[in-house]
């Protein structure tokens, strides 16, 4: 298990990784105590070639140092989550079975879209890992949820795709 600190240390049985941190993208993570978006973005910088991860990942990065170093969390979203979902899906089409990533907000127990938010504004918001959920042939009411575990991998991938279509430009922003 590895485990990442609020400030981007990416740490196992309580000592810091060294420059090599790709053997451990199997091993399963715990966030711990005050670990916010931040801390992912640092975590990025400390370890450069977890950013080679996601493509996306250098653009953001880049932004990064742009963004304000505090006080980056909007009023009445409590935390962030990442969740996994199995899904059977029977129709339409040959049946299947999906299996992927979810980084949204919570707010008073709700699960809540972050996509309108710009980046930037969700820094200081603390980050969690949630359960799996099960969904069976598209019924969203009846969703078991179990507890799971998650890579290092899971987090950057599930993290860094999700953030890649969440927020819009700045200058999008500025012409409401």
């Amino acid at each position: 298990m590895v485990e990442l600190q609020p400030d981007g240390r990416l740490m196992e049985r309580g000592r810091p990784i060294g420059d090599d941190p790709l053997p451990y993208l199997s091993n399963s993570v715990q966030l711990n105590p005050g670990f916010t978006l931040r801390s992912f973005f640092l975590l990025l910088g400390r370890h450069p070639e977890l950013a080679r991860v996601n493509r996306f990942f250098p653009g953001m990065l880049e932004r990064y140092g742009s963004w304000p170093e505090r006080d980056c969390r909007p009023a009445g979203l409590d935390w962030l989550q990442l969740t996994r979902t199995v899904e059977m899906v029977g129709f339409p089409g040959k049946p299947r079975l999906d299996i992927y990533h979810a980084f949204h907000g919570v707010a008073a127990g709700e699960a809540l879209e972050i996509k309108s938010y710009q980046l930037e504004h969700l820094l200081d918001v603390p980050v969690r890992l949630g359960g799996l959920r099960h969904v069976v042939f598209g019924d969203k009411v009846n969703v078991f949820v179990f507890e799971t575990t998650y890579t290092l991998f899971d987090v950057l991938e599930g993290i860094g795709w999700q953030l890649a279509f969440h927020g819009t430009p700045t200058e999008c922003s500025l012409r409401r």
